[in-house]
């Protein structure tokens, strides 16, 4: 009777599987589709053409956001547009009221200055020497492909990262 019971119970098993319709791969395959499925946005033009220092209608408050955050333990990571012939990038600190504001940094590559002179600013918070909880501005100048300079201004905003455990 237990032998009967057991028969039973896996060819109703076996018909219920057959009867859905499925593979067991196709199931497999829905689940990983809501891991593995790339989002795009829709668009109606191909191809958006993006303003540069010396196009017609650039307005220099575009090299920058307004303001950027970034953790004790993150890297500030911008760029330059690449159509720029000179970049110039300058971290100031708007506590200092007497005497040089300008601040030293250390980069991502080791270099420690005042002004950096290349396309990238690429600074890693833990080594920089930056002070955490503190608001920077950061001045980025640049000589578009007009030859004419242009140039614009972030603060910077460096913050201690929090993990609140229950």
């Amino acid at each position: 009777m237990k032998s009967f019971c057991v028969v039973a119970i896996f060819s109703i098993f076996l018909v219920a599987l057959c009867s859905c319709g499925n593979s067991v791969q196709d199931m497999v395959d829905q689940y990983n589709d809501g891991f593995t499925t790339a989002y795009t946005t829709v668009s109606n033009q191909e191809e958006e053409d993006v303003l540069e220092p010396g196009d017609e209608g650039f307005n220099q408050r575009n090299l920058l956001f307004d303001s950027y955050t970034v953790y004790d333990v993150g890297t500030l990571n911008l760029s330059a547009p690449t159509s720029c012939k000179s970049f110039s990038w300058v971290l100031t600190d708007p506590s200092v009221r007497n005497g040089d504001d300008v601040v030293r940094v250390t980069f991502f590559d080791g270099t420690s200055t005042t002004e950096r002179r290349t396309r990238e600013y690429v600074v890693y918070m833990p080594d920089s020497g930056l002070e955490i909880g503190h608001t920077y501005f950061l001045t980025l100048t640049v000589v578009g492909k007009d030859g004419r300079t242009y140039s614009d201004l972030a603060q910077i905003f460096t913050v201690e990262f929090h993990v609140e455990v229950d």
